[in-house]
């Protein structure tokens, strides 16, 4: 469960610092992306621009955070330049990220299937094969060995802690 909490906040913060530099926010440093075709008027514009639905509603809609792809697109049309660009050196974990939250939050075929796959990315067990039962907390709690970088595998960091730290140092990026 602490996952689904780690991700979510995760994609809450893409979509707030995304939203707020369209409407001209600056972060505490003094940086703000600079725009190509103008300032959102406020908040509420700034979702429906980035959408592209004038009827687009926060309460009932949302945007698709969870793809580092459209979040990164959405950044290069709508700034010259912007902090989003670590999102694409990191983009296939972060994908797998969601699947490993979706296995936590969903039963479905898709999600089960979705999840050994990734497992299976990290882990690269025998035969492509993993024990009965074997669950994401499994996974999260297992030391990563590949994927993350030598230096979390020195440290000797679990998948949860790896997330967690490629997490931070791409918010870190994205609101300098």
């Amino acid at each position: 469960m602490a996952f689904m909490g780690l991700v979510a906040s995760w994609e809450e913060f893409l979509e707030r610092s995304l939203v707020r530099y369209l409407a001209g926010a600056t972060t505490d440093s003094g940086y703000q992306p600079a725009l190509k075709h103008g300032q959102a008027d406020s908040i509420e514009h700034a979702y429906k621009v980035l959408s592209l639905d004038p009827s687009y509603q926060s309460a009932n809609s949302y945007l698709k955070v969870s793809d580092p792809a459209w979040v990164r697109s959405r950044a290069d049309f709508f700034f010259k330049r912007h902090s989003f660009g670590g999102l694409q050196n990191s983009a296939d974990l972060l994908k797998h990220a969601s699947k490993i939250r979706n296995r936590v939050a969903h039963e479905s075929s898709k999600c089960k299937s979705d999840f050994k796959s990734t497992a299976i990315f990290f882990l690269q067990p025998a035969n492509n094969q993993l024990s009965q039962g074997y669950s994401s907390g499994d996974l999260l709690l297992s030391p990563v060995f590949r994927h993350f970088g030598q230096n979390v595998v020195q440290l000797q960091l679990n998948h949860f802690q790896a997330y967690a730290e490629r997490y931070s140092v791409l918010a870190n990026q994205i609101v300098p």
